[in-house]
């Protein structure tokens, strides 16, 4: 695949987060709940296990979210969750990349052309703080923290890598002001992401 393409398909799909545009179609998946025990079992369940059978990787997030049913016009959006104020949700976007499957050496070099141009290039973006290298559910990626059009909301972005794909976790706040108080909660779900099979 062109890396041109490429980076112009990732692009577009940073614009649509930003802007707020939540949309996509389904990829198979496989939902199940973690339940209580019967005698104390809510209405809602504690949590919801989501699992991306594509790139194989799940997490888990709390039972009184929302599932949103993403459109037709946008096939990479995996998952969106959304808290019941509306002001917290969780967006899993899964795209090929084209490039060769990234190893934690070769990290900078994505930070340098891919991930840094593709955060860089919309312009109402203010970072929080330098992206930082990690790895999650045992994929390497980078995580980064940031405002969008003057503090409308603000993002905890992760970008993992598996298999010649990238994994974006998008966690979003609205307002920004509202970013530093469900931070914790936002770490808690992404610390049960899971990557299974070879990364």
């Amino acid at each position: 695949m062109n890396r041109k393409l490429m980076v112009a398909g990732a692009l577009a799909a940073i614009l649509a987060i930003v802007g707020g545009a939540y949309v996509g179609r389904n990829l198979l998946f496989d939902e199940s709940v973690t339940r209580t025990p019967a005698a104390e079992e809510p209405r809602t369940p504690a949590e919801v296990v989501f699992h991306e059978t594509v790139s194989d990787v799940s997490l888990r997030y709390p039972g009184s979210w929302t599932r949103q049913q993403a459109t037709e016009d946008e096939d990479e959006v995996a998952l969106i969750a959304v808290a019941p104020d509306r002001t917290t949700s969780l967006l899993i976007r899964v795209s090929v990349t084209g490039l060769e499957d990234i190893t934690e050496s070769a990290l900078p070099i994505v930070k340098k052309e891919l991930t840094d141009p593709l955060i860089k290039a919309v312009k109402t973006v203010k970072l929080l703080g330098p992206p930082q290298a990690v790895t999650l559910g045992g994929l390497p990626g980078y995580r980064y923290r940031y405002t969008y059009r003057a503090g409308a909301g603000a993002h905890d972005h992760y970008f993992l890598f598996k298999r010649g794909r990238m994994i974006a976790l998008v966690f979003q706040a609205t307002p920004a002001s509202r970013f530093k108080a469900i931070e914790p909660q936002f770490e808690r779900i992404a610390a049960t992401f899971r990557a299974t099979g070879p990364a």
